[in-house]
């Protein structure tokens, strides 16, 4: 998961209900005292905002679309300032990945993000939840017509059909209701973009061979280093707290 943070003030919970449960839960969660004046956004598929009444659901907790259109007109508001916003950066393809025990990632040809934080002129926050594949077992169809079926669907909608597994109120080990197991959410330093001037942002465009998927061009470059910088910061904080007495989902991890 990452987070992209410009400068400001305010912090605000994912799912809004009234104010003062807003402000109780900013506070209980630790909300502002990590990201002090930042208003977060949560990004989603767009497909996602395609359903009515889902859209109107998606859209009353703050979320919003993973187009680049978003990203740059959010990060934007306010002078470009006080806002974030926060990107499970594997998306369809890591949802096919989840395991309990396990934590497997999609990021080694995942840069737009990156490529959205230089032009925002926005940090880059690494953020891991240890716990959150505890919480749903998905089935894998490596040898079933089903997973052909699955990738066809990701191919041309963007969205994954994983099979999967929870819990449900009478049942422990049936249901569409995840398991009742703790998450730990750490967060990194924030990693600062890369000195351009306003008009080295403004035609910034990286290229990269969508083959071997190795820079074409110098701001391509520019993006390689700041990705590469991110995934050791991730890696650097996994390490670091994989183990850590207070994180059980850590430490009972199968790999």
């Amino acid at each position: 998961m990452c987070s992209f943070a410009t400068e400001g003030a305010m912090t605000r919970s994912l799912v809004k209900t009234n104010k003062k449960a807003t402000e109780e839960e900013e506070e209980t969660r630790g909300f502002s005292s990590l990201f002090p004046g930042i208003e977060r956004r949560l990004v989603t598929l767009p497909t996602n905002f395609q359903t009515p009444f889902i859209r109107e659901y998606i859209l009353s907790m703050g979320c919003c679309d993973s187009s680049k259109e978003t990203f740059r007109n959010v990060l934007a508001r306010n002078g470009g300032k006080g806002n974030a916003l926060v990107v499970v950066v594997g998306g369809a393809a890591e949802s096919m990945l989840v395991h309990p025990g396990r934590m497997e990632l999609m990021l080694k040809t995942r840069r737009g993000f990156v490529r959205e934080a230089i032009i925002a002129n926005a940090s880059l926050v690494p953020v891991i939840a240890f716990g959150e594949n505890d919480l749903y077992e998905v089935f894998e169809l490596e040898s079933h017509w089903m997973r052909s079926f699955q990738e066809l669907v990701k191919k041309l909608t963007g969205a994954a059909l994983p099979i999967f597994k929870g819990r449900s109120i009478f049942f422990k080990d049936f249901g569409l209701m995840p398991q009742r197991k703790p998450i730990h959410v750490v967060v990194g330093a924030p990693l600062d973009p890369p000195s351009l001037t306003d008009e080295q942002r403004s035609n910034f465009y990286p290229k990269f061979d969508k083959e071997t998927k190795k820079a074409m061009n110098e701001d391509a470059k520019i993006v390689e280093a700041l990705h590469n910088k991110y995934i050791d910061a991730l890696e650097k904080l996994y390490a670091r707290l994989k183990n850590a007495k207070w994180n059980e989902p850590g430490r009972n991890r199968v790999q």
